[in-house]
């Protein structure tokens, strides 16, 4: 399982987060895909942060969508 700490820019600190999942599009060698995306929130503040794993698991979505 993820490490549920990561770093917010905003806080300026670790922290933990929630995850929302979301419905989302990108383009991919030239055609438009929707897949569901998930996003890492700050429980803090409720700014956006980076969680390395979760991109993987987008990156994954998409491309299994495609």
């Amino acid at each position: 399982m993820m490490n549920r700490i990561v770093f917010c820019p905003e806080c300026r600190q670790d922290v933990k987060f929630s995850v929302k999942e979301k419905v989302d599009s990108a383009e991919l060698k030239g055609d438009v895909y929707e897949f569901t995306s998930k996003t890492a929130y700050c429980d803090e503040c409720g700014a956006e942060v980076y969680v390395p794993e979760i991109e993987d698991e987008n990156l994954k979505a998409l491309y299994d969508a495609y």
